[in-house]
């Protein structure tokens, strides 16, 4: 007798077979239907899981950012030296949207689905609010690792790093040269780290 799965396991599994169809076919060809053909699972356990397909596209961008986040916190495992700090962010960004390039081409097509089609744009908005946030959680830790706080408001640097994040990975989806996206990376951390002062 098969024991049924936890919630969690299933909801991952379904999340997983969504980004395989997006990443195949397009994020527009993401519907409950075709997630649950993937799955293999009933079009009630997708419904069960989530409260619409709304709810499985947030789930979706929540996975793509958690894995291209992941390099770059791992980064803040080197210590407080500042130095140290910007040189490990540098290669974890370009190490995080080499390894994950085709999830990071899905953001964009997100975002791009959402900014023409009406149905897509509260989603849209929440991955980039998700990026936004994620990109603020890194900040504060690295802020503690540093043992600094930050000249500019927490909130408004998060959102300008991120949206500068956005367009070096996205220029580097054209060109594929690392170097340049390298030194975009290299440009961004020194404007960010600019931005530290000592703790009072």
């Amino acid at each position: 007798m098969n024991k049924r799965k936890p919630l969690d396991q299933r909801r991952a599994e379904i999340v997983e077979a969504g980004l395989s169809v997006a990443l195949r076919e397009g994020v527009e060809s993401v519907t409950v239907r075709r997630v649950a053909q993937e799955a293999g699972i009933s079009l009630g356990t997708v419904h069960y899981c989530f409260d619409d397909k709304d709810a499985m596209l947030r789930a979706m961008g929540r996975s793509i950012a958690m894995r291209a986040s992941e390099p770059v916190i791992a980064a803040l495992e080197v210590g407080p030296d500042r130095k140290a700090l910007a040189s490990a962010t540098v290669d974890a960004l370009l190490v995080g949207l080499k390894e994950h390039q085709h999830m990071r081409l899905l953001t964009f097509e997100f975002a791009v689905s959402g900014a023409r089609t009406p149905v897509l744009r509260e989603v849209a908005q929440a991955h980039l609010k998700q990026s936004i946030a994620m990109t603020r959680e890194y900040l504060q830790r690295l802020a503690d690792v540093a043992g600094v706080t930050w000249a500019t408001d927490i909130g408004d640097l998060a959102r300008m790093t991120a949206l500068r994040i956005d367009g070096i990975e996205l220029a580097w989806m054209v060109d594929q040269d690392d170097e340049a996206a390298r030194e975009g990376f290299a440009v961004l951390a020194r404007d960010v780290f600019d931005e530290m002062r000592p703790e009072q």
